[in-house]
């Protein structure tokens, strides 16, 4: 539940992501392709190898997937989950995502690595998507919609923008449900959010 605006928390997001901070802890620290929570097997796993193993773990659940699907990458970030289901199925990827910093470097990536023609990075909100109803085969997301005060919404519009028999995979960050509200204040403060997703 937020407790501002819709649009005050998009644009804490927005701005949190086009900081030079946040471009240069995700890029270098944290790899730059894959900038959300890992999979460790072992204490010597490197962030950027835990990362794509998420990446991995997701594409499984979204099988089947194949060359004609069409799908939508809500919170995309640099492009790193588009890039794989793009290169490993050969489907369709639209990256959809806020930051304009992040953007490019996504965009950039996809021409480096020759897949400018297989993912359209678009700007926007996943809480509004601009896409007509039934558009997509598949909607995934790692780790984004706790950027969003109204996560219902997200849920609504993934499920509007998918076509019949649709799949709508995704990975997110939560608090316990008895998780003191002092440990995640700092957190809740930076994203203007008054809570968390929880299991309950």
């Amino acid at each position: 539940v937020s407790t501002h605006s819709c649009a005050d928390v998009v644009q804490t997001a927005r701005d949190y992501y086009n900081s030079a901070d946040a471009d240069n802890f995700y890029s270098t620290i944290w790899g730059g392709e894959d900038i959300h929570v890992g999979l460790y097997r072992a204490a010597t796993d490197t962030i950027a190898e835990a990362s794509r193993r998420t990446v991995e773990r997701l594409a499984k659940r979204m099988q089947p997937l194949y060359n004609a699907m069409h799908v939508l990458d809500m919170g995309s970030g640099y492009g790193g989950t588009a890039r794989y289901l793009a290169q490993t199925f050969g489907c369709k990827i639209t990256g959809l995502n806020l930051s304009e910093v992040e953007n490019r470097r996504a965009r950039q990536l996809n021409e480096d690595m020759g897949l400018e023609g297989a993912i359209d990075i678009v700007e926007g909100n996943f809480e509004a998507v601009d896409a007509p109803d039934a558009s997509y085969h598949a909607v995934c997301s790692q780790d984004a919609f706790l950027h969003s005060g109204h996560r219902a919404s997200v849920v609504s519009e993934a499920a509007r923008v998918l076509k019949t028999g649709g799949l709508f995979v995704f990975t997110d960050i939560m608090q316990a449900d008895d998780c003191p509200q002092w440990v995640l204040q700092p957190i809740l403060d930076r994203i203007h959010l008054s809570s968390l997703g929880c299991p309950s």
